[in-house]
């Protein structure tokens, strides 16, 4: 065991077991909180908590979470600070946003692009992950939120659960929202964008009396 080996095992050996260690803990996490959300969303025991929260917020959270997972990447982001609020339950909607980013991630190419992007089209605000990994057939496209369906081409992390997209979409829909799914980055890859509607914008805090 570690604790046995002591200072035989250098200071830079351990602490990179050390961070491996947290970052396998991190992923194990990640997919323990997806089967306990699959469960809450088969049963409808998936209650809103809604509050406002600025997209730039959300998108920083889970980039954050992701950080080793991502660190092999070129991670670029578009999203400005003066975006509507949103009126969502907002750990679910960074948890949808780790999903898609995490699968993208793993498809994608060591040294590849994956660009995150936010912004709004009509009534909707969106959420777009592009990668530069081998992509989705057209006629695929659609099973990919479908429950325990998994892909292995150019999978760099082993197989998933199958469960991260299908959760994705039940919490997005849980709030009145949609997802597609298309090309990537240059016509390669796939970019899965996450919509959701805006709320009417709250007022802005009144000045105390003097």
């Amino acid at each position: 065991s570690l604790l046995a080996l002591g200072e035989a095992i250098a200071l830079e050996d351990r602490r990179e077991l050390l961070e491996g260690t947290r970052d396998e803990a991190e992923r194990l996490d990640r997919y323990i909180q997806n089967l306990l959300d699959m469960t809450r969303l088969g049963h409808g025991a998936l209650k809103l908590a809604r509050d406002w929260v600025s997209p730039a917020d959300i998108v920083g959270s889970a980039l954050n979470r992701l950080r080793a997972v991502l660190t092999p990447l070129q991670v670029s982001t578009q999203v400005t600070g003066d975006l509507p609020l949103l009126y969502v339950h907002a750990a679910l909607i960074e948890q949808a946003l780790v999903n898609v980013l995490e699968n993208a991630a793993r498809f994608s190419p060591l040294g590849g692009r994956l660009q995150v992007t936010a912004g709004v089209v009509d009534s909707e605000l969106f959420f777009s992950v592009s990668d530069e990994g081998p992509g989705i057939p057209e006629d695929e496209r659609a099973k990919i939120f479908d429950m325990f369906y998994t892909a292995a081409r150019g999978d760099r992390g082993g197989q998933g659960t199958g469960l991260g997209l299908a959760i994705c979409q039940g919490m997005i829909g849980a709030h009145g929202g949609r997802l597609t799914v298309e090309e990537g980055i240059d016509g390669l890859g796939t970019r899965i964008t996450l919509f959701l509607p805006l709320q009417a914008q709250p007022d802005a805090e009144m000045e105390e009396p003097a």
